[in-house]
Formats: C-alpha cells, sequence, structure tokens
C-alpha cells in the first residue's frame, strides 16, 4: 500500500502550482496548457489493438509545456478516465507521463516515444468468493488499487476549427499499458493496448 502510495505522490505531485520567480509570483508555472478529450478502446493484448470486441473507454488529459521551444516541446501530461473491460474489470485511471513533442514540416505533432504511469482503481466485472470459514460467500464489490506503466506515442493534427475561439486539434494515441496486481501469485499482471481518438486545444497561449 505504501509503494502505491509512493508512485502516485511522485507522477502527480511533482510540480509546483505557482513559479518561485519573484518577479511573478502571481504567474502559474502551467505554461502553453492543452486540455484533451479522447474516447478509447481498450484491449487486452500487449501489443496489438483490436476492434472485435469492444472495451470503450473515455479520459480527460492537461498537458503542461516544460520548455519555450514549439517545434521541440518537452510536455508533462496529466490523466484522468475510465474504461470497461466486458467481464472482468471497471477501472478508474489516474497517471501521469512525460511526451517528447515534435513539430513536423510545420504541419502536425509527432510524439514519438510518451512514457509514464501512476494509480489504477479496478472494479471486478467478475462474480468472486471467498471462505467465511463454513462456506463461500459471493463478494458485493471486489475492488483493488493497482500500479500501470504506460508507454507508447501520440500523433496531432491541427485543424482550421475553433471551440471557444481556441484551435481544435485531432489527437490520436497508441499505448502499451500494464498493469498489476491483478490477482497475486496467479494473475500478477495484465497487458492493454489501447488506442485513443480524441480532440486537443489550448487553455492558455
Amino acid at each position: 500500500m505504501k509503494l502505491r502510495l509512493l508512485i502516485f505522490i511522485i507522477v502527480f505531485v511533482n510540480t509546483e502550482f505557482y513559479s518561485q520567480d519573484s518577479n511573478s509570483t502571481k504567474k502559474p508555472v502551467f505554461k502553453k496548457s492543452n486540455l484533451e478529450f479522447n474516447f478509447t478502446q481498450n484491449t487486452a493484448s500487449l501489443l496489438t489493438p483490436s476492434l472485435r470486441v469492444i472495451h470503450p473507454g473515455i479520459n480527460g488529459t492537461l498537458s503542461t509545456q516544460w520548455n519555450k521551444n514549439n517545434k521541440l516541446q518537452l510536455r508533462q501530461d496529466f490523466i484522468a478516465g475510465f474504461f470497461y473491460h466486458k467481464s472482468f474489470q471497471s477501472v478508474i485511471q489516474l497517471y501521469s507521463e512525460l511526451n517528447f513533442k515534435i513539430k513536423v514540416l510545420d504541419r502536425f505533432y509527432l510524439s514519438p516515444l510518451v512514457i509514464g504511469g501512476g494509480y489504477y482503481l479496478s472494479f471486478s466485472n467478475m462474480q468472486s468468493f471467498y471462505w467465511d470459514g463454513n462456506q463461500y460467500v459471493s463478494r458485493a464489490i471486489n475492488m483493488k488499487s493497482n500500479w500501470v506503466i504506460s508507454l507508447g506515442s501520440n500523433l496531432e493534427l491541427p485543424t482550421n476549427f475553433k471551440l471557444f475561439n481556441n484551435p481544435l486539434s485531432i489527437t490520436a494515441k497508441y499505448r502499451i499499458q500494464v498493469q498489476g496486481v491483478i490477482v497475486r501469485y496467479n494473475v500478477p499482471i495484465i497487458a492493454y493496448s489501447p488506442i485513443m481518438v480524441g480532440i486537443s486545444l489550448p487553455i492558455n497561449k
């Protein structure tokens, strides 16, 4: 439990909310931040996504830029989401990713390597039992705290559309995500290869 809490603290409380510069004490550190909304398909596979069985999800991402270079951006993404895996689990997601974002030919953005990790709260969709000393009894709710490691890449395509006077971009993402511990000694980890499609817009400039 302490290890899970430590992972959560590291990935979510690794930045300050306000600048330490005495000349800009009221100015947020989060410069050039983007807000994203993504629909996800969560295939239980190490490498290959599939649409044969739909395991839907949705997430929101706050993406903040650490440097000032528009063509070579170093970003930190904070993700909160949910997905449903039929007959297995429903998951609340809280994790963070480091994102190296490159502007290609002044037409689109590519993030060849995105890496991070964090916390999953898993609710089992399978019937579960425990031994009360006399008989097996069905659990009403089977909930577990899990860690997750995330690795993948992003593609972002700017458009001519605007929302609240901010330019919209289309996002497409691929991930390899490893979640554990599912069932200790029997199924310690499970791998997912989620794909995500959504929109992104700047919330400050």
